[in-house]
């Protein structure tokens, strides 16, 4: 009889433990959102010229839009575009032979004022210089606000976006240069979502699109039940670069064993990986080790009784 009481208090500790950690993990932190009277937008967000000719002209627009509720005055200017790691950080400041186009641009005017709802559209001409040797050129045309604005503290900011603008120069020397790295899936998941990593290497002179798909499968099924083919993920990476990017099932299944499927076309290649992903998470690892345990210990103390008995006989 205290064996089976033994026995019993294991199971309910096993469930009681279970029961506890699925509610930790459960647990989603809650982030507060801030409204700010000053919401500017840009249209387009990024625009690519496509190939331009040394001593040539360009020429383009773009609308900035005050969607916030308070009336602004803004600032135009074109900057240098480049990036400092593989998750492409923005920089702003550094002049090298790729951006050196932010210096081309002239607009029609730098200055503005927008009233809440209101928008203005800015015409710029690139005019590029003759001794121009090709390959891309980037940059980005920032919009920011000109006065600081009312934070309520002491500390002043201004509203900021930028349009980044990307082109090539056509010339002789032209590389189209590019190497698919490694991509990466999960074998084993505790918690959502399905992830899939790509690092690429632009080792040319132009920028190049890298195209991103993952498609998630039943174990015994060839039907994707997530798919992000019809508008798959493709960025922009510039030369002499690598880039890494996650591409996320967001509303991936908790429990479940799967075929996850990654496929990149860069620099005119193409890689895939498919392989099975288990996704598990730890309350049932917990869970099934605790009964796994209370199995064993269950045989354990039968056999014992049963060696007893036949002892007594």
């Amino acid at each position: 009889m205290a064996k089976k009481h033994i026995l019993k208090g294991f199971g309910v500790f096993a469930l009681f433990a279970a029961f506890t950690f699925a509610n930790v993990i459960s647990a989603t932190p809650v982030h507060a959102v801030t409204d700010y009277p000053i919401y500017m937008q840009v249209s387009p967000a990024s625009r690519d010229m496509g190939e331009l000719k040394a001593g040539s002209t360009y020429e383009g627009d773009f609308k900035v839009y005050n969607n916030g509720t308070n009336d602004f005055s803004y600032v135009v200017s074109a900057v240098p575009y480049s990036v400092v790691d593989e998750a492409y950080t923005s920089q702003y400041t550094v002049i090298n032979s790729y951006n050196r186009i932010s210096s081309w641009f002239t607009f029609d005017h730098t200055e503005g004022f927008l009233k809440s709802g209101e928008f203005d559209e800015v015409h710029y001409t690139v005019n590029i210089p003759y001794d121009t040797v090709g390959g891309a050129q980037n940059a980005v045309i920032i919009i920011e606000t000109k006065d600081p604005l009312n934070t309520g503290t002491m500390v002043q900011a201004t509203a900021r976006i930028g349009l980044t603008v990307y082109s090539r120069v056509d010339g002789e020397n032209i590389n189209e240069c590019g190497k698919i790295i490694e991509l990466k899936a999960p074998t084993f998941l505790l918690n959502p979502p399905m992830t899939v990593s790509a690092r690429v290497e632009n080792c040319g002179n132009v920028d190049l699109a890298m195209k991103q798909v993952m498609n998630v499968y039943p174990l015994f099924s060839n039907e994707p039940i997530y798919s992000n083919a019809d508008k798959p993920t493709t960025l922009q990476t510039l030369p002499e670069t690598r880039r890494y990017n996650e591409l996320s099932w967001e509303a991936s299944p908790a429990i479940g064993i799967y075929w996850i499927e990654e496929i990149v076309t860069y620099g005119g290649k193409v890689e895939t990986l498919k392989k099975i992903v288990v996704v598990c998470p730890l309350w049932l690892i917990i869970l099934i080790i605790l009964l796994i345990g209370a199995a064993i210990f269950w045989v354990v103390s039968r056999n014992r009784d049963r060696k007893g008995k036949k002892e007594a006989e």
